[in-house]
């Protein structure tokens, strides 16, 4: 009896506290959006890309109208499937509610799915039928979302003594990127699908560039940036970020994105020539130094406490990160051989470097080591998912080099054309193993 008593004593505490209106709420809220994101990439995102780049290859052409709607209805689930699912599910498990607000904060949540996964459905039928009416609901859906989300993590969360540090600058930034490129997006889908298909490729032209460095410069990387510096100690044993090279990281990326975005619109309109292109250039410049700034901040090539299988993909994501900041160092030189102003070849190997080799690993192995932790389970001891690592970088590594190879032989689509199913078979085996974690649980849980 003694025993019992003492038992519930020990017991009574915590559920007081728990179920207390003011304290932090238990949610798991990253499982439904974590699901999500691996269908959208399996479909319209990595899928579709990987169908689409085959065409491109086939055809020995990067402007193939024929693919253009798919590669525009790709980008998009990439972005807002592949990539917003996963921060915004990451965000939302971070930023868990007081229980109060628990209600509310899963209304929200569950709101911001719904409409953001009706977008991507919606923009991916869109696209090839030019319905500019199915186009505005998709993007309005899309903002809709991201505003839910915004709110919700702002108005719902358990607010404690944490006061905002350094990191936070680099969130918050990422945010505002969220919102803008969200707001834009009905422009962008009336400006690319005008009754006049010559004002259309023109419209595409001119802004697209500007448009993806506001994406995945802006919004994404500004957010990984982020998560590393506050992340990398607290769940992978790496020493604290430095600050100095941190908001050092913060300027030089700032001023890049300003630069590429400024100079390519300055540019354009003196065909692509003149200042404007020096300071499309120097941009690249000033992201190269940001991102070795970055990855001296986050200190995750040095040694670290223990060993994970998510280790290797972070390793590899900030290694490629670098590799494509020397690509950024040398595009002039690059172009001025070949006599041109610009390549898609190029600037598309470069997009790649960022896109599949830096973000797309840092969701890998950010993801992996959050649902093993929510699980209660030991990722040392979980699928290493070397399969996946080295079928995604050997993927990479040949779409960057056979893509700016096609600017010099045409011999080079036929290697190029194949990656996309690569990448796509790395990512089925990386997604199976996490939905297997995801149904995995032990008796004890942490909180990731």
């Amino acid at each position: 009896m003694a025993r019992s008593d003492q038992l519930s004593l020990r017991v009574l505490p915590t559920r007081i506290t728990v179920h207390a209106p003011g304290a932090k709420a238990s949610v798991e809220i990253y499982r439904p959006y974590f699901l999500a994101g691996i269908a959208a990439v399996l479909t319209a995102g990595c899928l579709l890309g990987a169908i689409a780049l085959f065409g491109i290859a086939q055809a020995k052409s990067y402007t193939a109208s024929a693919w253009t709607p798919y590669i525009l209805a790709h980008a998009n689930s990439q972005l807002f499937g592949w990539v917003a699912f996963f921060v915004m599910g990451f965000a939302l498990q971070h930023h868990a509610p007081s229980n109060h607000r628990l209600r509310l904060f899963h209304g929200l949540a569950w709101a911001s799915l719904g409409l953001m996964a009706v977008g991507i459905a919606l923009r991916f039928v869109a696209e090839p039928t030019g319905s500019v009416t199915l186009g505005l609901i998709a993007c309005s859906s899309q903002l809709i979302a991201v505003l839910l989300f915004i709110g919700n993590v702002t108005f719902t969360r358990h607010r404690g003594a944490e006061r905002l540090e350094w990191p936070g600058w680099f969130v918050l930034t990422s945010l505002g990127w969220m919102v803008l490129v969200a707001a834009v997006e009905p422009f962008v889908f009336v400006g690319s699908h005008q009754p006049d298909s010559q004002a259309s490729i023109r419209f595409v032209a001119e802004w697209f560039v500007p448009l993806r460095e506001a994406q995945f410069h802006g919004f994404v990387a500004m957010m990984i940036f982020g998560v590393s510096f506050t992340k990398f100690a607290s769940c992978f044993g790496a020493e604290p970020a430095d600050r100095g090279w941190g908001m050092s990281a913060y300027g030089w990326w700032m001023a890049g994105l300003a630069l590429r975005i400024g100079g390519w619109l300055w540019a354009f309109s003196s065909g692509l020539q003149g200042p404007g292109m020096f300071a499309y250039f120097a941009g690249g410049v000033c992201l190269a130094i940001g991102a070795a700034n970055a990855a001296m901040a986050c200190r995750i090539f040095a040694p670290l406490g223990f060993s994970l299988p998510s280790h290797k993909f972070m390793r590899a994501a900030y290694g490629w990160l670098l590799v494509a900041g020397l690509l950024l160092l040398v595009e002039p030189f690059v172009l001025s051989l070949q006599g041109q102003p610009f390549s898609h070849a190029y600037t598309g190997a470069i997009r790649h470097a960022v896109t599949v080799g830096f973000i797309s690993q840092m969701i890998m192995g950010v993801g992996y080591r959050v649902a093993s932790r929510m699980n209660g389970l030991d990722e040392s001891r979980l699928n290493p998912l070397w399969m996946t690592f080295w079928l995604l970088n050997a993927g990479n590594a040949t779409r960057v080099l056979a893509e700016i190879a096609t600017d010099f032989t045409p011999a080079a689509f036929a290697p190029m054309g194949i990656t996309g199913f690569v990448e796509l078979t790395a990512i089925v085996v990386w997604g199976a193993s996490m939905v297997r974690v995801m149904r995995q649980r032990t008796l004890v849980t942490e909180a990731a």
